[in-house]
């Protein structure tokens, strides 16, 4: 596997760019004229607004696998004995305000032989970014896609059981609103299998969220392994849009 760019540092370097389009840009028939991608990337480090990577972690953009493209992202994270933060990710900034109705897809890919276990390994986030928090996580644990975070927020999307070595194509959309009105889904291969409304506002004091992507074994924060110490997950097809036609990366040509 040859890496075309690599991060491993602590602190990650700045990297520009955003995709603003209207139109069903690399879409099916199926989106409308009036829908909007606010940002897509096809499975590069560059391209986002920042990429860190902490102790020995890795975010790199490879040749193999591919789903749809030349590359795709691949995030590992390694655990070294140590408590601490284990994060490899990308990530959007301002990628969506209060008030807004977005969807973010992307296709993710867990290795043949990855090994199911009991601590969840997170592969996108949603944040404020005033003040910052893990509001919103989703994560694989077990042989399910789960979500939860202190905005309160939880559930599952779906089991996993069956998918690894394919690629798992993940649509959420998030509307950002007051106590009561804001809405979130999950499409699951092309199926919806989350419909939650009435979901919590951000913090006060929060008007806008990042969007990261890549892997955080969260549960090494404070803990040990309880699957293996070296964990990789490969992202292609990110999109953030106006509707789920044009976020679902099957629908990309």
């Amino acid at each position: 596997m040859r890496r075309r760019q690599a991060l491993a540092m602590l602190g990650g370097t700045v990297l520009a760019g955003t995709v603003g389009t209207t139109g069903a840009v690399g879409a099916t028939g199926r989106a409308g004229a009036a829908d909007v991608v606010y940002f897509q990337n096809r499975g590069s480090v560059e391209g986002w607004d920042y990429a860190y990577t902490q102790k020995d972690g890795v975010i790199a953009t490879v040749d193999s696998p591919v789903y749809k493209g030349d590359h795709s992202l691949e995030a590992t994270q390694t655990y070294i004995g140590e408590t601490g933060g284990y994060h490899s990710e990308v990530i959007q900034r301002g990628a969506q305000s209060v008030g807004e109705d977005k969807y973010y897809g992307q296709a993710i890919r867990l290795a043949p032989d990855w090994e199911f276990h009991d601590q969840n390994v997170t592969f996108q986030q949603w944040s404020p970014e005033d003040p910052e928090g893990p509001w919103l996580l989703m994560f694989v644990i077990g042989d399910e896609i789960r979500f939860g975070g202190s905005g309160g927020i939880k559930g599952t999307v779906g089991s996993i059981a069956a998918l690894r070595g394919t690629w798992i194509r993940v649509v959420a959309r998030l509307k950002l609103a007051g106590a009561g009105a804001g809405v979130f889904e999950v499409w699951l291969n092309g199926k919806k299998t989350v419909s939650m409304t009435g979901i919590a506002a951000l913090p006060s004091t929060s008007q806008t969220i990042r969007w990261s992507n890549g892997i955080y074994c969260t549960a090494w924060r404070n803990g040990t392994p309880s699957g293996p110490k070296v964990l990789t997950i490969h992202h292609e097809n990110h999109r953030i849009a106006s509707s789920y036609a044009l976020a679902e990366p099957a629908n990309w040509s």
